[in-house]
């Protein structure tokens, strides 16, 4: 079997599998679990079954284990929070309505899919070239990984640390990377699966394989204009946007790219709001944004 097609096969058929497990049980606390042991399998899968010298074969079982060590950190990550919270809210109505509760799942089996194929294109590919240029770009795509993953692990711990405070109940975060970016956590992820497409793009044995570039950047506009950021700055508005402080925070920090005050794709807090030269505050900064 071509190991594309197996690779398709095990992402959908374990979305089919525990989709109708969820459904059944009527529970979608294991949903992100199962997505991150989705990728875990897929790309071990495919490092293992892949060909190739043996220098090839390392390569292709470093890409593989940078995506494991992702999916393992999101996936704890995303586990624990729901243990604690007890649900997750986006699964509210659709835990009623099993048609809906499916379709989830497989969105799930496509964002896998999705953010896999340019490592998919890397395990099936047999090109053979230039050792040294392949390494040092390779290495370029894992370095820029590893910032990404940091960059999302760091803020993520930040806020974790931040919201499991007490004293910081009902407010919005503003310290640490949240200082540079209104969601840092999302950049980082950004920044990451761009940092595998390059690494695995000398690898491509065919143009169309640099095509699968638009997966990243499909990652990327779902964050910024579907289901990532938006949500959250609307959130963000509905509980502080008459906030003076929420309101500098949120005009004078960039929406992702850290330091970059400009390019917000949601309505911001009236600059009426903003605290005049020799005006007091009329609250802390400190606060809390979940993500």
């Amino acid at each position: 079997m071509h190991l594309f097609l197996l690779i398709f096969i095990i992402d959908f058929g374990l979305q089919v599998v525990f989709g109708l497990l969820s459904i059944i049980l009527q529970t979608e606390k294991f949903y992100d679990f199962v997505g991150s042991a989705t990728f875990i399998t897929c790309a071990l899968t495919g490092a293992l079954y892949s060909k190739g010298s043996e220098l090839d074969l390392g390569i292709k079982l470093i890409q593989a284990l940078c995506i494991c060590f992702w999916a393992g950190k999101l996936g704890s990550f995303l586990l624990y929070r729901v243990i604690k919270s007890g649900k997750d809210s986006r699964f509210d109505d659709a835990k009623k309505k099993p048609l809906k509760l499916f379709i989830f799942w497989m969105l799930q089996g496509c964002w896998v899919f999705l953010n896999m194929a340019p490592t998919i294109c890397l395990f099936i590919s047999d090109k053979k070239d230039d050792i040294e240029d392949v390494n040092f770009v390779c290495i370029i795509g894992w370095v820029i990984f590893a910032f990404g993953l940091i960059f999302e692990t760091v803020s993520d711990y930040q806020k974790t640390v931040f919201r499991n405070n007490p004293a910081n109940k009902g407010r919005f975060i503003t310290s640490g990377l949240w200082s540079i970016s209104r969601h840092p956590n999302y950049f980082g992820e950004i920044v990451l699966w761009y940092g595998l497409f390059i690494s695995a793009a000398p690898y491509f044995s065919s143009n169309w394989a640099y095509f699968t570039i638009l997966c990243p950047t499909a990652t990327a506009a779902q964050i910024c204009f579907l289901s990532g950021i938006p949500l959250l700055e609307k959130s963000g508005m509905e509980r502080w946007g008459n906030d003076p402080d929420y309101a500098a925070y949120v005009h004078g920090t960039g929406v992702l790219i850290p330091w970059l005050v400009c390019c917000e794709c949601t309505p911001l807090p009236s600059k009426d709001l903003l605290v005049k030269p020799g005006e007091t505050p009329s609250s802390s900064k400190q606060g809390y944004k979940s993500i």
